[in-house]
């Protein structure tokens, strides 16, 4: 079997790397067509690319992202349409980076490139069910074409290391960009709660709302509060995230928020590193409380500041729900394992 891979990005994001990971795995041979030229000449590039295939494969796979290119890939093949979209261009532009309201000519034009993108293909990749309802309500999308598919991790970049010593003090991570989703705030205002104790925060990120965290740094004596803007290399990555003891995940209430699992989430599980997160409904569905990670209520630092100090003088519990949420990364998560329920379900339709 043959899918031919196309996307609009220089490198493979991470959350396609998984599935091309599992499905050479499961046997599959994958032809990478991917061309980030400026403009509308990366169509042109692409589309000489794919002719000379000549149809010799058997699914398009169009990548992360790349909401853009599925009506294109519509037109230029007969094959069956994969796209790994797993939420909408819509939530990215408007609900999370505030780049127009519903109403404006870029929320119209979001709304219209999610339309497109999510009917043109046969059957799109969401990360969860609340996504799912998400996007057929809103784009019109039906829901036989829209598969429930988890994330993962590329398994060569994150890894648990047992060698990686955990930090002399009870250590809180929180890594990722800086967007409005996040709730950055609570977690730095947790820091200021906890500022007199021997708890200790490291974060990993940068973003638009780094502003907003050195005001906040401002108002208390932030020696408790180590902050790393730069890009880390993956090695130094992966040390940095698995020596702390907890990882903190989205603490907002936007939509974005309540829908959204961060790739964080896999790659914690991956880490062996317990996970807390808001109480959001999107990652409640992948995480069971106390069993496979920890939950906090939003938009409330008071309440993560408590959890994270019962978490750390609770360490058999911790260490239960890492060991948990690394099992269930190991049988569920991983890549071959993705790659196989995709492959199922198009067997299933005998789309393949």
């Amino acid at each position: 079997m043959r899918i031919c891979y196309i996307n609009i990005t220089p490198n493979i994001p991470a959350r396609d790397s998984s599935y091309l990971k599992g499905l050479r795995g499961c046997g599959v041979e994958i032809i990478d067509i991917r061309d980030n030229t400026p403009g509308l000449k990366k169509f042109l590039g692409l589309y000489r690319r794919h002719k000379a295939l000549a149809g010799n494969y058997d699914i398009l796979w169009v990548g992360y992202s790349a909401h853009i290119l599925v009506p294109f890939a519509r037109l230029i093949s007969s094959r069956p349409v994969i796209f790994n979209s797993l939420l909408s261009f819509y939530e990215g532009k408007i609900v999370s980076r505030k780049q127009g309201a519903w109403y404006s000519p870029m929320g119209m034009y979001c709304w219209l490139v999610d339309f497109l993108a999510f009917n043109s293909a046969t059957l799109n990749l969401i990360e969860n069910q609340i996504t799912i309802d998400y996007i057929s309500k809103k784009f019109l999308v039906p829901r036989k074409k829209l598969l429930l598919t988890w994330t993962g991790v590329n398994e060569d970049d994150f890894f648990y290391n047992p060698s990686i010593q955990k930090l002399p003090h009870f250590t809180v991570l929180f890594r990722g960009g800086l967007l409005p989703d996040c709730g950055i705030e609570y977690f730095v205002e947790a820091a200021k709660i906890l500022s007199n104790t021997d708890i200790e925060f490291r974060l990993l990120g940068n973003g638009l709302l780094a502003p907003k965290v050195e005001d906040a740094l401002k108002t208390f004596d932030n020696k408790n509060f180590e902050w790393i803007k730069e890009r880390l290399d993956i090695d130094e990555l992966r040390r940095k995230m698995q020596e702390t003891h907890i990882q903190v995940g989205w603490l907002s209430d936007e939509l974005r928020s309540m829908l959204s699992i961060e790739h964080k989430t896999f790659e914690s599980l991956a880490l062996k590193l317990p996970f807390l997160h808001g109480r959001t409904p999107g990652i409640m569905e992948l995480l069971k409380e106390n069993e496979t990670g920890f939950y906090c209520n939003l938009v409330d630092a008071r309440d993560l500041a408590n959890k994270i100090v019962e978490l750390k003088n609770n360490p058999e519990l911790l260490n239960r729900v890492a060991e948990n949420g690394y099992r269930l990364f190991d049988q569920k998560l991983r890549s071959e394992y993705l790659a196989k329920v995709v492959l199922d379900h198009l067997k299933e339709r005998q789309l393949i």
